[in-house]
């Protein structure tokens, strides 16, 4: 899988990924890092709208196969996104797609947020990219037990990058147990969440409205899987007490060779988020 950032904070992400042999990185931005080595430059503009008017296509040829975009929309660079995505049209592209805290910023960066957000929730819906997943920084902070100032955004993007890999791996592995079924073809706003294995809960990256499915998966150690002979009727209780009208849950098992077990959420929506927020 390709992974390819935007902006300073989707390139901040993608580097995460490098740490794992089944993505090839690449970094899209107007100034190289040293660290960025497939690193396509764009020249730097005044506006999102020259970004947009003024985009020169990007080498995409290069790459082959599926592609996961990670950018944030707050940041001007996000007005190269259509022509991006245009570029991109016959490639199966997932996005991850990084709200960041809004307080604090101009009217302009709030407005050049929801536009982007606002426009990726609708290529969603229309199957112009296959799947949008939406992480909040607070959210990600709010779950994290302790955050150091010095490695703050280290941290965030740690967790959103190995969540998402490891949602990859179960995808692409086959369970023990599953009653996984796919969300409805217009299900296509997404989030992540961590579950803790001991207490059965669950901590949302973003707080997703009217979701239409959550899948669960777990990665249970062979200890636990031998010894636990309740297991499956404690995961079974809990994602079904989970279920809610017009939602409909699911989960899959999987033996893992870590001592540590662990679980991860998908939570599905086809609702269009946060559509009726106005600038302040």
């Amino acid at each position: 899988m390709n992974i390819i950032g935007i902006g300073q904070a989707g390139c901040q992400v993608a580097k995460q990924f490098e740490k794992y042999s089944q993505y090839e990185t690449y970094f899209v931005d107007t100034k190289k890092q040293e660290q960025y080595e497939n690193f396509f430059k764009v020249v730097s503009r005044d506006s999102h709208e020259e970004y947009e008017e003024k985009y020169r296509s990007l080498p995409f040829k290069k790459i082959t196969g599926d592609v996961t975009l990670i950018l944030s929309g707050s940041g001007k660079i996000s007005g190269i996104l259509l022509r991006v995505l245009e570029q991109l049209k016959n490639r199966k592209v997932n996005v991850l797609y990084i709200k960041p805290d809004l307080k604090t910023t101009s009217k302009k960066t709030k407005t050049r947020e929801r536009i982007v957000f606002g426009i990726l929730q609708q290529y969603a819906r229309s199957n112009l990219i296959d799947q949008l997943f939406v992480f909040s920084n607070l959210n990600v902070e709010s779950i994290l037990s302790s955050v150091s100032i010095q490695n703050y955004w280290n941290d965030i993007n740690n967790v959103i990058s190995s969540t998402y890999h490891m949602y990859n791996v179960f995808e692409n592995t086959e369970p023990i147990l599953s009653t996984l079924s796919d969300p409805n073809p217009v299900s296509k706003i997404s989030t992540f969440g961590v579950v803790s294995f001991d207490k059965l809960d669950e901590k949302i990256f973003y707080d997703l409205e009217k979701p239409r499915l959550k899948k669960y998966f777990f990665g249970v150690s062979e200890t636990t899987l031998d010894e636990e002979k309740d297991l499956l009727q404690r995961i079974r209780g809990y994602v079904d007490s989970n279920a809610e009208e017009n939602c409909s849950t699911c989960f899959a098992i999987y033996p893992t060779i870590y001592e540590q077990d662990y679980a991860y959420t998908v939570h599905h929506a086809s609702f269009v988020q946060e559509q009726n927020l106005v600038d302040t």
